[in-house]
């Protein structure tokens, strides 16, 4: 959950740590501009919950999957 400053409330998951749920769940994912790891290959960036795209820890991008605010 992310914290809402302007609201002060709990906000809504929009990205987490890669994982093997999210491998499993988009096996075709690139990870362009992730942080990976050179010795393994193993991603340790963040990346959208909804869509698999890489992103920031606040979901910072647009996602096909996501109504856009606004």
């Amino acid at each position: 959950m992310l914290w809402d400053i302007e609201n002060h409330q709990i906000g809504l998951i929009v990205a987490v740590i890669w994982n093997p749920a999210m491998a499993e769940r988009f096996p075709k994912e690139r990870h362009q501009e992730c942080r990976v790891d050179l010795r393994t290959g193993q991603c340790h960036g963040w990346h959208c919950n909804r869509c698999g795209a890489p992103t920031d820890a606040q979901g910072g991008h647009y996602c096909p999957d996501r109504p856009q605010a606004g």
